[in-house]
């Protein structure tokens, strides 16, 4: 994919920012502290087995052996968005691609690749069959998205489906990346997932930036094409989805697969893939931020006792003049500690309970 630069407000020894590239690829944004902290009130796949050996040589290592067999199920994508449309400006490019349902032909890629306006696509097989892809589904909210394609044009190779594994994602994992990495069809790159936390990366002004997501962080430095490449465990599952980095360091960004998993299962149910929002951004700060905001100590301690493995809270970073969160009392700085009167310290619990609250 071509790369789109912007500055994370970090500085290089040269003093220039550090750029971050969404495979396709920030400003800063200062934020105004205020002493208050908010409670919210909202009124109210099918089962794939694991990839298992696929050589009658028991000694092969057990990555290789894992590598080798997901390569049925990831593709390589050529692409046109030929008209501008949203923030997306008319592009031709390469991207990657894997299998979440050969059954039905499902492939699951980013947003940025299947783009908001009209998608016109093909994708390459491991075994160079081609197949015409469309889109399926844009996420309205994530940088995820769904083409589809007959899997009765594939004569030749026995497609794979690798599943998802969102909750296999953990701090320390040795993963790889398999995709079309700067138009080399399918590179391998390793790599340990060092952050899991990770607030959205921001790629800039008018273009899509994701919101209201943790992203996972890895030391790996990946290029153009590698956008939609799956993130992979050594049992074969994708715990997360290649979608942008630095460009002048080993820094690498995945979307998680929560919300992915959820979309897809509506999809093979034949539902449609509700999303709730309250127009609100908000922003992962760490407790030591969230007492400069006004977080009392008390409730800090009564936090930390009910998820003691968390290490800061939701704050409100911005959100829509007269929308459903500032007509619920919110206001920028905020602090986000309860909704319904659960205590929601992270993306994915927030995002179940938005989700759930439609209409």
């Amino acid at each position: 994919m071509p790369t789109d630069h912007a500055s994370n407000g970090a500085c290089t020894s040269s003093g220039m920012p550090s750029a971050i590239k969404r495979r396709r690829t920030s400003s800063r944004e200062t934020l105004e502290n205020t002493n208050a902290v908010a409670d919210m009130h909202i009124d109210d796949v099918v089962t794939v087995p694991v990839i298992g050996k696929v050589t009658a040589i028991q000694d092969v290592p057990k990555w290789q052996e894992t590598t080798e067999a997901s390569f049925g199920g990831i593709v390589a994508i050529r692409f046109t968005q030929p008209i501008a449309f949203d923030t997306d400006a008319p592009l031709c490019s390469l991207a990657t691609g894997f299998i979440v349902d050969a059954q039905r032909g499902i492939i699951l890629t980013n947003r940025h690749v299947v783009g908001t306006g009209p998608f016109v696509g093909e994708a390459v097989m491991h075994d160079h069959e081609v197949v015409e892809v469309q889109a399926l589904y844009r996420d309205p909210i994530h940088d995820f998205g769904f083409l589809k394609f007959d899997p009765s044009h594939i004569k030749y190779m026995k497609l794979v489906e690798i599943p998802l594994a969102p909750e296999q994602a953990r701090v320390g994992i040795d993963v790889r990346i398999i995709g079309n990495d700067a138009g080399e069809k399918l590179s391998i790159l390793a790599g340990s997932i060092s952050r899991i936390d990770r607030n959205v990366p921001e790629y800039g002004h008018m273009t899509y930036n994701d919101l209201n997501t943790f992203y996972l962080q890895s030391a790996a430095a990946l290029s153009g094409g590698s956008s939609g490449s799956p993130v992979i465990d050594i049992e074969g599952r994708a715990v997360a989805l290649q979608a942008g980095g630095r460009s002048h360091e080993a820094t690498n960004f995945f979307f998680p697969l929560d919300r992915v998993q959820r979309a897809l299962k509506l999809i093979q149910d034949g539902k449609p893939v509700l999303r709730g929002s309250i127009q609100t951004r908000f922003k992962y700060v760490p407790f030591e931020v969230a007492q400069k905001l006004g977080l009392p100590e008390e409730t800090e301690a009564m936090v930390r006792q009910v998820r003691p493995h968390g290490i800061g809270m939701l704050m409100v970073a911005t959100l829509l003049p007269g929308g459903p969160g500032s007509l619920a009392g919110l206001e920028e700085s905020d602090v986000l500690l309860r909704i319904n009167g659960d205590i929601v310290t992270h993306f994915v619990s927030l995002e179940d309970i938005l989700d759930s609250h439609i209409g």
